[in-house]
């Protein structure tokens, strides 16, 4: 850990809010407080956060944050720019709706813009939606769960993404699902002369462009979906992306994810999460599903292992220490295969670690600082939002 350097902490935080939810009730399970970026899809604050029976905030309530950051990932070393998010709460809506905003740059000349956001209107439908543009020096290992550090392409990925997604309520308050659509343009460039990438064998390494048509479902029980204190969430989504629409073959991707939050008393709470994704057809290699990341085993480099099937589990114990501060001991395991029955268990890759969060809102927008471990040799995370 001690030979990657610590960055500065963020440099200024502005925290408000005009009109901030009502009191939650006491005694309620932990501190509160989320895409993929996800998230798509696919935070602590510092009073208790209402129960799911607890009163709704109350319509046109809201509350915001905005600063400058600097930050600091496995994938992209030191890097800074600034951040904003607001949370407001529609008249007859279930839940309170958020917007988020993300611009950065990296020392090691990687960009991105980032626009995020989860409504939920007063019928119970949640509209979700996140745009990217992106420009990331990068690195291919390779496919498969033991291919080597050895193996290491540089390449730069040019890319700008929009997915969408409109979730009907079918059980009041718990039970949604609706149509899904991924619109996606990458270009490929910096390819190492005489590499795998520059062979020609491997999909999508000139680029694609792609229409992702399918749909998805969730069954939400969670108290609220930042940094939640009690409950459950399970997602699946289907994806399809037809040879006729965009620059590339056909191929479809498909992925289950469940997390489950569990109050221990005194503020505390145990959450556990797994996801299985699995590709078919001919993706590129970019969509490939891939371990690693902010989220999924920390303490791996985001894509260090990808193949066409992906599994992943983790669990996170959540403790609170004073005012806005919560403390986090986390471990995770998972592998990657070319198909969910290849996968093995003498291959699976284990992470875990320690991290502190500091509440921003009082919906449960954090800044989060993880320390992980793994057979890689340990990573930090310094960032906004948390990893489930």
């Amino acid at each position: 850990m001690l030979r990657r350097a610590v960055p500065l902490a963020l440099a200024v935080a502005l925290a408000g809010a005009a009109a901030p939810p009502e009191p939650a009730t006491p005694d309620s399970g932990a501190p509160a407080a989320p895409p993929e970026p996800a998230a798509p899809d696919s935070g602590a604050p510092a009073a208790p956060v209402a129960a799911a029976s607890a009163a709704k905030p109350r319509p046109g309530a809201f509350s915001w944050f905005a600063l400058p950051v600097i930050f600091w990932l496995p994938e992209t070393r030191l890097g800074y720019g600034a951040t904003g998010g607001i949370h407001f709460h529609l008249a007859g809506a279930p839940r309170t709706s958020s917007l988020f905003l993300v611009g950065a740059y990296t020392l090691n000349g990687q960009g991105s813009a980032d626009v995020a956001g989860d409504v939920y209107l007063r019928n119970g439908m949640l509209l979700a939606g996140r745009v990217r543009l992106v420009h990331f020096p990068d690195a291919f290992y390779g496919l498969g769960s033991t291919s080597p550090t050895s193996a290491r392409e540089p390449y730069t990925r040019r890319w700008a993404q929009g997915i969408f997604s409109a979730e009907l309520p079918i059980l009041a308050g718990r039970l949604r699902a609706g149509p899904r659509l991924d619109l996606r343009g990458e270009d490929i460039r910096g390819l190492r002369p005489g590499g795998l990438l520059a062979s020609g064998t491997v999909e999508g390494a000139d680029g694609f462009s792609a229409v992702g048509l399918g749909a998805s479902a969730a069954w939400d029980t969670r108290d609220r979906p930042l940094f939640p204190r009690s409950g459950s969430f399970l997602q699946a989504w289907y994806l399809h992306y037809p040879e006729a629409i965009g620059r590339h073959r056909e191929f479809a991707a498909a992925n289950v994810e469940g997390r489950i939050f569990i109050p221990l008393g005194a503020e505390r709470v145990l959450g556990a999460a797994a996801f299985v994704e699995e590709a078919f057809g001919d993706p590129p290699f970019t969509l490939l599903p891939k371990l690693g990341s902010t989220r999924f085993l920390r303490g791996w480099r985001e894509g260090r292992f990808r193949d066409r099937a992906a599994w992943a589990a983790q669990t996170e114990l959540r403790v609170p220490i004073w005012s806005r501060i919560t403390g986090t001991a986390f471990g995770a395991l998972g592998d990657v295969a070319p198909d969910l029955a290849s996968l093995r268990a003498d291959t699976i890759k284990i992470a875990g670690g320690v991290g502190l969060r500091y509440r921003l809102t009082p919906e449960g927008a954090n800044i989060r600082l993880d320390v992980a471990e793994s057979r890689a040799g340990p990573e930090i995370y310094l960032l906004v939002l948390d990893a489930f």
